[in-house]
């Protein structure tokens, strides 16, 4: 009898491998195959993304859902989602995971190499379950942080969030919307909104200027002009702060 977890992976080719590690991806669809009962990471973070991500919250500081991005992402089947095993613990995870997320990184521009076409919903979602919610700022935190510039680089985005996420939100400094039930990773194409993420004082100055600069290259004139003269401003901003450092 086939368990719920190779139940699921029989629905989708999509599957990625790096250091003995293997990511199955599944849509959401395939994930409420399970049923409502199944107990499963997927359930939960898929529940998480519909019931969260993709409704509107007042502690977010403007109009809409807490991500906008999400809920058609989800109907079209373009955001899919995995379960990775680890094979090792704590702050030795980074490594392995680091791996994978860079495999998927490879795998994401591949497929669309051959398909020959840009998914802008495109995303994947990767659930580390043995990564524990303490582990997690030192771990998923960390492996983001060294990440991101290489997906910036190819005009994505590798967003972090586990329940102990401190990052505040945009609008509301007060507010977590980084927090999930489960230590994850999610990568995606870049979009005009994230300027504001690309732009952060946290990063350095030398961050912000390659960031910034992969931001105007890869949505050019799609740009809506107030994001564009924000951008320029920034990497104005950012590149006379690095000449100072």
């Amino acid at each position: 009898m086939l368990t719920e977890a190779e139940t699921v992976r029989q629905t989708t080719d999509f599957v990625v491998t790096a250091s003995g590690l293997r990511a199955d991806f599944v849509t959401a669809d395939e994930v409420r195959a399970l049923g409502p009962a199944a107990r499963h990471e997927l359930v939960s973070v898929v529940d998480w993304c519909e019931n969260f991500l993709g409704k509107p919250s007042g502690l977010v500081g403007r109009s809409g859902n807490v991500c906008p991005f999400v809920p058609e992402a989800m109907m079209r089947g373009s955001l899919k989602f995995a379960v990775v095993a680890l094979t090792k613990r704590g702050v030795e995870a980074v490594a392995e995971i680091e791996e994978m997320i860079d495999a998927c990184r490879e795998h994401f521009l591949n497929r669309e190499s051959v398909d020959g076409k840009i998914d802008i919903f495109g995303s994947m979602v990767l659930i580390f379950p043995d990564v524990t919610n303490e582990e997690a700022p030192l771990v998923i935190d960390p492996s983001q942080r060294e990440l991101k510039p290489s997906f910036v680089r190819e005009g994505l985005m590798l967003g972090e969030f586990h329940p102990f996420s401190p990052t505040p939100g945009l609008r509301n400094k007060s507010f977590r919307p980084l927090r999930s039930p489960i230590p994850l990773l999610a990568i995606r194409h870049m979009v005009e909104s994230d300027v504001d993420f690309l732009m952060a004082p946290n990063d350095p100055a030398s961050t912000r200027v390659k960031s910034l600069k992969a931001y105007l290259k890869f949505l050019g004139t799609s740009l809506s002009v107030p994001s564009q003269i924000k951008a320029k401003e920034a990497l104005r901003v950012a590149e006379a702060e690095a000449l100072e450092a």
